[in-house]
């Protein structure tokens, strides 16, 4: 019998109460919360489970429970020893002595609860994990040793659960660190669960911080994000979530930003904020161009990005290498030459509709009447009425009749469901007006990555506009608490306050 999603076995399961009758989806991760933070619960798996991430759980709780456990194998020792409890620091000490390996554990251990003296005594490299936890819970003098060091290494790991003994890279404080705050954010278990949004690149306790109950990461890391949006990354970033930053440096494509704040994984709308970035910056694209793409899920994406980048650039090479790569703008944010789309119509002629396109956009007439026959649109009829050469809608009229499609392309009713990717022409785009919204705060989620008319960058479109209004508004604005900027512009005597001030 199949997996069922049972959300009263998974309380019972996270209050220590009860086994779930199947470990599949979420159940497993319910248990695994239900084993950290309830001593004796669940102990007749302990000798029976074959899964590690099982024993690892078990191994501990039972360090937190001060009882250090018999670990054979290296798959059996647990990462994080230190959440939901904190053990003696004399469990800590033993627990070092005999187990060499997890001495970066057990120091990380320390900054929660800090045990500075056993700390000294570990001898260990200056670990900027380590330093991120102690500066979190405030152990000033952990944090201090560390930031002291003439150099501080990334020894722990905690996307992957690492810790790298044998040959640390030098590094700084980067923000690549779950936090003991950050475990304190959590997510409630469901039928068709996922990972949150923010953190689900992070899951040191191997329970995804799953729960009954979902909390959010407001409060988790409060030190505002915004500031470091128009100014220098400092060497050691400070503790901040910076998933907002990551966002913008791809949006813009700025390469040596991206590539410093950039997780392991593509966090949520990342994969849009490249594909804009990769649109509108050459650089960006190029080394886009030259990374390894076979492990991101979104490769097919990026490639036709950097195939139009190149194309506006007037360089075929990468879209002929990369044939099923073939985008759907070719036009925007600039036009290529007239030579290069016939020539890329000629060498792929599946693409001649887009070129089509392209060659209304860039009023292109004869390079239009060279190009291989090709299927009219309902977008490039959108296209053509905005253009001032009426022969390129008169054309499009006649390729209709001859394809016996409605002379207008319209909206196919019989397709409700259809999407064509670029539904709005390129006038629309380039006076899309951005946005009048104005929050007192914004993070990450204020970065709009969607599908609809107006997605110009093959079937996406990427707006960071709430997050560039507030950066451009004053402080007062912020905190005045206006929802619309429009509201500030009707109260002329507010307006005239504000001028005063030299704002």
């Amino acid at each position: 019998m199949g997996f069922k999603y049972r959300p009263d076995q998974c309380d019972a399961a996270i209050d220590g109460e009860a086994i779930p009758d199947k470990l599949g989806g979420c159940h497993i991760l319910c248990l695994i919360r239900g084993i950290r933070y309830h001593p004796g619960f669940a102990t007749e798996l302990q000798e029976q489970s074959h899964r590690k991430i099982i024993t690892r759980a078990f191994n501990a709780r039972s360090i937190m429970s001060n009882v250090i456990p018999d670990m054979t194998a290296p798959d059996d020792m647990p990462y994080c020893i230190w959440y939901p409890d904190i053990a003696t620091e004399e469990t800590y000490r033993k627990l070092a002595a005999r187990y060499p390996q997890v001495r970066y554990q057990v120091g990380r251990a320390c900054a929660v609860a800090g045990y500075v003296d056993l700390y000294k005594e570990l001898n260990l490299l200056p670990d900027v994990h380590i330093a991120e936890e102690a500066r979190n819970n405030r152990c000033t003098e952990i944090h201090d040793l560390i930031m002291g060091a003439e150099a501080k290494y990334d020894v722990m790991n905690d996307y992957n659960r690492t810790v790298n003994l044998e040959n640390p890279p030098k590094s700084y404080l980067n923000g690549d660190t779950q936090v003991r705050s950050l475990l304190e954010v959590k997510h409630a278990h469901e039928k068709d669960w996922q990972f949150g949004d923010n953190l689900w690149y992070f899951n040191i306790t191997e329970d995804m911080n799953i729960d009954s109950y979902t909390t959010y990461g407001d409060e988790a890391i409060t030190e505002d994000v915004t500031p470091f949006l128009y100014a220098p990354l400092p060497v050691d970033l400070p503790t901040v979530n910076k998933d907002l930053l990551i966002l913008t440096a791809a949006y813009y494509g700025d390469i040596d930003r991206y590539v410093r704040l950039r997780r392991p994984m593509m966090i949520y709308r990342e994969n849009v904020c490249v594909v804009r970035g990769i649109f509108h910056n050459t650089m960006f694209a190029k080394w886009w161009s030259l990374q390894d793409l076979t492990n991101i899920p979104v490769s097919s994406q990026i490639e036709a990005a950097i195939s139009a980048r190149f194309i506006m650039n007037n360089d075929l090479s990468y879209v002929l290498a990369h044939p099923r790569a073939a985008p759907d703008c070719i036009w925007y944010p600039n036009v290529a030459s007239w030579s290069t789309y016939l020539e890329l119509a000629k060498r792929i002629p599946e693409m001649a509709g887009t070129v089509a396109r392209a060659c209304i956009v860039a009023n292109l007439a004869a390079t239009y009447r060279d190009l291989p026959d090709f299927k009219p649109s309902w977008e490039m009829v959108l296209e053509a009425k905005e253009c001032p050469n009426p022969f390129f809608l008169e054309d499009l009229k006649r390729r209709a009749v001859e394809h016996g499609i409605d002379p207008d392309c319209s909206w196919p009713q019989n397709e409700p469901w259809r999407w064509d990717p670029i539904g709005c022409t390129v006038r629309q785009v380039g006076l899309q007006r951005p946005s009048l919204s104005l929050y007192s705060k914004v993070d990450a989620r204020y970065v709009v990555a969607d599908t609809d008319y107006t997605s110009i960058y093959n079937g996406y479109c990427c707006s960071i506009s709430q997050v560039e209004a507030f950066v451009c508004a004053p402080e007062e604005w912020r905190n005045k608490g206006l929802r619309d900027i429009e509201d500030l512009y009707k109260d002329a005597a507010l307006l005239d306050k504000f001028q005063q001030m030299g704002l």
